[in-house]
């Protein structure tokens, strides 16, 4: 247990969830209108299965009863810092709370927990509300996509650019053909595309295991899917999402680099938009990119409205007073991508998990 916050007309008590918490702690997810797959237990518990993370659950209860939850997740890492992220590998965090106040005292909270870890910097990711508390920097560096699933398939197809319009017939008029994934020899096609992706992106690549815990942990809860896209009996891409109260989730795709020309990434898309139009989603939420490289002109080619994703982080280290975070894909760490698309596929797939599993992006 952290310790108790106290107010004028109540006596809020905030602890550190274990697993005994994991049904309540979804049960109050589930409840909240701004919560996101990512906030639900499994999702921070297929990171520790996987990379062996620390968990710092925070939950706020009044009366033994849940008000407020902030998931926090320790990333080590020498050469980009020793850090707390609501949340990983994703672009959504933060608190879920019934009131102002709560979410200020999860805020405060983590910053006690951060100095206690001796970490450099807590990171919340685009929080669906910000409590009024000094110290917490504001950061934009990314951008993402939101089409209205709720127009009619045939409004929808028309808020297409003609571009992608066209992809899409010419994948469908090529033969493509899209299944979903169900076992876990299925999950291992899409791997192997995942490989060849980072490969020609120069990343390194997460291990299978947190694509096979992720699938593991959410697939049963039915908010997961997985499809591939087929050509001829061979797999050419893939793509994963989530769906949410409401909304789906783009968390990733991969493409064979000697099909690109097929456009297997638009077809699944669209079957994607189709699915989630049929079965009442209202939003398609197609995740963060970087404005003005060529991923965010590609979405922008799919109708959706543009919003602005605002991290929030408060910096322990006096080091970084520069209120900028180390980023990867940016200035020195450039050359390290460079070569790393150049290394064998199987050193990659070896080495990758150590790497990326300390940088948590």
């Amino acid at each position: 247990m952290l310790g108790y916050l106290d107010t004028e007309n109540m006596k809020l008590n905030i602890e550190v969830a274990d697993e005994c918490d994991a049904r309540l702690w979804n049960e109050f997810v589930k409840m909240n209108p701004h919560a996101t797959p990512y906030h639900l237990w499994e999702y921070g518990k297929s990171l520790s299965l996987t990379y062996g993370y620390k968990r710092f659950y925070l939950i706020a209860k009044e009366d033994e009863e849940i008000v407020g939850i902030l998931p926090l997740i320790q990333v080590k890492s020498l050469l980009f810092y020793n850090k707390l992220i609501s949340l990983p590998f994703c672009e959504y965090g933060g608190q879920l709370s019934e009131s102002k106040y709560i979410a200020k005292s999860l805020w405060k909270m983590a910053i006690e927990v951060a100095n206690k870890l001796k970490v450099d910097y807590v990171e919340i990711r685009n929080p669906s509300s910000i409590p009024d508390i000094n110290g917490y920097h504001r950061i934009q560096r990314y951008v993402a996509f939101e089409i209205d699933l709720t127009k009619s398939k045939d409004n929808l197809w028309r808020n297409l650019d003609k571009k992608t319009r066209n992809a899409i017939r010419k994948a469908m008029k090529n033969g493509v053909e899209v299944e979903e994934v169900k076992n876990e020899n299925d999950l291992k096609l899409y791997y192997k595309l995942y490989l060849k992706t980072q490969k020609r992106h120069g990343s390194p690549p997460n291990s299978f295991k947190l694509f096979y815990n992720i699938y593991r942990q959410l697939q049963p809860m039915g908010i997961m899917r997985i499809l591939l896209a087929k050509y001829q009996g061979k797999t050419i891409g893939g793509i994963i999402t989530f769906h949410f109260n409401e909304i789906i989730y783009w968390w990733g795709n991969v493409t064979e680099p000697d099909y690109r020309r097929l456009n297997p990434t638009n077809l699944l898309l669209w079957k994607v938009i189709e699915w989630g139009n049929e079965n009442n989603f209202k939003i398609f939420n197609l995740g963060r990119t970087r404005k003005g490289t060529s991923i965010h002109h590609f979405k922008d080619g799919w109708g959706g409205k543009e919003i602005i994703l605002q991290d929030y982080v408060y910096f322990l280290n006096g080091k970084m007073n520069s209120g900028k975070l180390p980023d990867p894909n940016q200035g020195k760490y450039r050359f390290l991508s460079i070569g790393w698309s150049l290394l064998p596929t199987a050193f990659a797939e070896k080495l990758g998990p150590k790497i990326i599993s300390k940088i948590g992006l």
